[in-house]
């Protein structure tokens, strides 16, 4: 079964946020992906809750800083749960088992998982994969990578990239991400 890990925030969301992320881990499920994401709240606990009601697999990779694991717990849709010991094995994990990726809008945390997949890719660290951008949060990031050149041959001729910001899909929403994720995995 092929595995979409989906990155975005952890904090509260506005009611059509909220259903769009939903319905994307519905059109995932339905389409055959496994739904991989961080497994706590916000966007991961609604793509999770979306793939779950579909009848979809759900894998949270998950790390507890010092002293948190006791209050804190993946969220109730997550039927597998992945736990490192630390931000950077978590995000790690979520590369190396993941077919392809989708970036919903976020912060510093999201920032930190596309940058490391942009730059395994970039220097033939990890096989190229799909990375799906959902609106324009992050469009004038990728334009500024626009002047990096691809070092990766592979990442060249599979996802026929010249330059970073080449490395991202961009659509305008959840249904075209869906639809575009789905075809390159």
């Amino acid at each position: 079964m092929k595995k979409v890990c989906v990155f975005g925030t952890y904090r509260n969301l506005g009611e059509k946020e909220k259903n769009d992320i939903i319905k994307l881990g519905r059109l995932l499920a339905s389409g055959g992906a496994a739904v991989v994401c961080g497994g706590f709240g916000g966007s991961m606990e609604y793509i999770s809750k979306g793939a779950a009601s579909s009848g979809g697999r759900t894998i949270g990779v998950t790390y507890y800083r010092k002293g948190e694991k006791g209050g804190k717990k993946a969220n109730r849709y997550i039927k597998r749960e992945i736990e490192t010991r630390n931000i950077f094995r978590r995000i790690k994990t979520m590369m190396d088992i993941s077919d392809g990726f989708i970036v919903l809008q976020g912060g510093t945390g999201t920032l930190l998982e596309i940058a490391a997949i942009l730059e395994h890719i970039n220097k033939g660290m990890m096989r190229p994969k799909p990375l799906v951008a959902v609106g324009p949060y992050w469009k004038k990031l990728m334009d500024g990578l626009r002047g990096e050149d691809v070092l990766s041959k592979e990442a060249k001729i599979i996802l026929k990239a010249d330059n970073v910001g080449d490395l991202v899909i961009f659509v305008r929403g959840v249904d075209e991400a869906a639809s575009e994720i789905l075809r390159r995995i």
